[in-house]
């Protein structure tokens, strides 16, 4: 519960609420569409240039740093699936699925986080580097052991420091956990 609501956090720091996102992009990667689990949670949030520019402005006055971020931004999609025994078999293989594509097409996973126990969470967040200063994707997935996925994408042109203080700010713990090197810019 704590992950969902931390991946909340973010959305909302990033804003909510619109059509589709169809362009494609270096930073984009398709989830596919999920089949929401009868009585099970399911939410699907895409975001596109527009309405996060908008959040921008209105975000400048009193959080310029998040303001900043948004600027840059040009999609974001999250997906939140509650699982059962008629979903979760397709779900894992295509988180696997996922990750196994973004490792060859040259993400670099970035966080890596697998709890142990019944309650643990399996965390990996990938980044598409563009350059040594900023990033054209990032991509989490969670996949929490109570019964749900989160999968979220944002796509634009990221610096790595506005990443880990919007981490720090929201108390995300894999993105605060984000920082920039003199070797590989993040």
């Amino acid at each position: 519960m704590k992950t969902l609501f931390r991946s909340s956090l973010l959305v909302a720091a990033l804003g909510l609420g619109a059509p589709a996102f169809t362009h494609a992009s270096e930073g984009a990667v398709d989830f596919g569409v999920f089949a929401p689990a009868a009585g099970c949670e399911y939410v699907e949030i895409n975001v596109r240039a527009g309405l996060l520019k908008f959040a921008a402005k209105l975000a400048s006055a009193h959080e310029p740093e998040a303001a900043e971020l948004l600027r840059n931004i040009r999609h974001v999609r999250v997906n939140v699936v509650g699982l059962d025994q008629t979903n979760r078999d397709s779900a894992m293989e295509r988180i696997a699925g996922i990750r196994a594509d973004l490792d060859k097409r040259g993400w670099e996973k970035i966080v890596t986080v697998q709890e142990s126990g019944d309650e643990g969470d399996d965390v990996a967040i990938f980044m598409k580097a563009d350059g040594e200063d900023s990033i054209d994707g990032l991509v989490v997935t969670v996949i929490e052991k109570r019964g749900k996925v989160v999968l979220v994408n944002i796509v634009g042109r990221i610096q790595a420091e506005q990443i880990a203080k919007l981490g720090e700010k929201l108390n995300v713990e894999p993105l605060r956990k984000i920082k920039v090197s003199a070797r590989t810019g993040v």
